[in-house]
């Protein structure tokens, strides 16, 4: 049997945080319309808890097939890092269709009807 405890000091949740605020940092940055920068926070969140599940399941696995000090060890509690980069990961292509979008509906608005 296995059990999984969250404690209040984990580095998933730091760096939950921290994707929350690179987020919203890219999208007042590269986006210009309130509806795309509204998306981005709403992507956040599944993206937060999606990051969180495979850190779980990582984390959780290499302790059962490799070494149960893995739920102790440094990857445990600086891991943080690694999962905030694979969030970023998830959170870039969210950004770019938002962008790409956000182009083609200004150029939509600006085309002359002839």
């Amino acid at each position: 049997m296995f059990a999984i405890e969250v404690a209040d000091a984990c580095s998933g949740i730091r760096s939950s945080i921290a994707l929350l605020l690179t987020g919203l940092l890219a999208g007042h940055m590269f986006l210009r319309d309130s509806w795309a920068k509204a998306c981005v926070v709403a992507a956040i969140l599944p993206v937060t808890i999606l990051k969180n599940g495979i850190r779980i399941v990582t984390l959780s696995m290499l302790a059962i097939h490799v070494d149960p000090e893995f739920l102790t060890g440094q990857l445990h509690h600086e891991g943080g890092v690694v999962f905030f980069v694979l969030g970023l990961v998830i959170l870039a292509p969210v950004l770019a269709v938002l962008r790409k979008s956000e182009t083609r509906i200004r150029q939509a608005r600006t085309v002359p009807v002839s």
